[in-house]
């Protein structure tokens, strides 16, 4: 009698299995702005962010005609509240690029592991730390897609023209490594009036209290950091995490080489006091030298600007320290299990060694090995050569640490209390110890429910 159900079940599967195989499905998947142009894309034109997943969907769409692709590009800002949204009406894509893992959608039992569909040729090709980013109770649950980030909270860019109208000299390549005190002589060099009419006409730097990741990397300067390594307390009101918000405050209070407002300020006036000369020195690795670029395309930025890559400044005791980080796609639990593969197909799609490859474009690292070292990062842009900031840009990122804890605990809910801290210091409303109380204080019970 088993021999013959084992014979029916023979003669069934492949039959089962066609019919799998031309099941029609609809997949759908969402990620942020991603300006990435595709194979074919015209030159001198610069990408919307649509282009990248319309290829990828098309050419998903083109290996497997019986599966529907339809993609949605999600701004930035309000992106983690649609995803919310979406999961509350309980229709939240198939397979998603989350804006940072989070691991509460893992503990909700909201995503499905990834380990049996990773190859060992796979887990031997992602960078380690990447793999383990989307890592929770022994179990993978994320793609891992792009290595680092845009350089935010890492490195500066510095405008060599500005150094060299100051007289300063550049810190020497390839890694470019400069002490908080050798930085600090040269920030006042680089603070001047121009026009001598007695007012700052370019300072140093900026300083910019809504803009997060930096403020991270300043605060890491003297060993400070946000959480402990064992992901169990915010520590950021350490001795050195003060010592450290106090230098920021005196970069803009006693040194005056950053401009103030700076409880103000976000990302995007740090970057534009860099591309506007009101600041020799700004955030951002390799990326942000694309950005320059395609400011130029579209003509937000008149003339452009060359600029070279350099570490934040390092206190000799603790030595250098950047920012690690990674991203990559996950994939929500599915009821049919033949769309829960096809869904996990296009995750893995979309994060082949093929597709990897298209991140160059965008001057970003992939999260795999192999594809890294095929990137050369030529012909980007007339006027400079980006190979040798890459140069600078890896070596500075191999000090990284992740700067918001262990994957496994999600900070976010505290992080606007983070936000008011830097405003309350930066504007001297507080003192930086102050201001670091005040944030654990409020912070702890919406983390670690003390």
């Amino acid at each position: 009698m088993r021999k013959r159900v084992l014979l029916l079940s023979a003669l069934l599967f492949p039959a089962l299995s066609t019919a799998s195989a031309q099941q029609k499905i609809t997949l759908t998947w969402w990620i942020n702005p991603w300006r990435i142009a595709p194979p074919g894309f015209p030159e001198g034109k610069t990408p919307t962010g649509e282009e990248f997943p319309k290829y990828i969907s098309d050419q998903f769409m083109k290996k497997y005609p019986n599966v529907t692709v339809k993609y949605e590009v999600v701004p930035n800002q309000g992106f983690r509240e649609k995803v919310t949204a979406s999961i509350f009406a309980g229709n939240p894509p198939d397979v998603l690029r989350p804006i940072g893992f989070d691991t509460n959608l893992v503990k909700q039992n909201l995503l499905e592991p990834i380990d049996k569909y990773l190859t060992a040729e796979d887990r031997l090709d992602f960078l380690p730390y990447a793999l383990n980013e989307g890592k929770v109770n022994g179990n993978y649950y994320m793609w891992p897609w792009n290595n680092s980030n845009n350089g935010m909270g890492s490195t500066m860019l510095l405008n060599p023209k500005i150094f060299a109208e100051r007289k300063v000299a550049l810190p020497k390549a390839p890694y470019r490594n400069w002490t908080l005190e050798q930085w600090l002589a040269a920030a006042q060099k680089l603070t001047f009036d121009r026009n001598g009419d007695g007012k700052t006409d370019v300072y140093a730097i900026t300083l910019a209290a809504q803009d997060t990741e930096n403020m991270l990397g300043w605060l890491n300067r003297f060993g400070g950091q946000l959480v402990n390594d064992q992901g169990t307390a915010f520590v950021i009101n350490s001795k050195e995490g003060v010592a450290a918000l106090q230098f920021m405050v005196d970069l803009i209070h006693k040194y005056k080489v950053a401009p103030d407002g700076a409880s103000g300020l976000g990302v995007y006036d740090t970057i534009d006091n860099l591309h506007q000369g009101r600041a020799a020195m700004g955030y951002g690795g390799i990326y942000e030298i694309g950005r320059i670029d395609r400011y130029v395309k579209e003509g937000k930025l008149k003339d452009p600007i060359n600029v070279l890559v350099a570490p934040f400044p390092n206190d000799p005791k603790t030595g250098p320290v950047a920012y690690q980080t990674s991203g990559g796609f996950v994939v929500f639990k599915q009821k049919d299990p033949y769309k829960q593969k096809m869904a996990m197909e296009l995750a893995r799609f979309i994060t082949n060694k093929e597709n990897d490859k298209l991140l160059e474009d965008l001057l970003y690292f992939s999260a795999r090995k192999s594809v890294n070292k095929g990137f050369d990062f030529k012909g980007i842009a007339a006027y400079t050569d980006v190979r040798p900031q890459v140069t600078v840009y890896l070596n500075a990122i191999k000090s990284g640490k992740p700067y918001y804890g262990p994957s496994s605990i999600d900070v976010q809910p505290a992080m606007k209390y983070f936000t008011a801290a830097m405003q309350a210091a930066l504007s001297k409303q507080k003192t930086p110890k102050q201001a670091l109380d005040d944030f654990v204080a409020q912070a702890t019970p919406l983390v670690f429910k003390k």
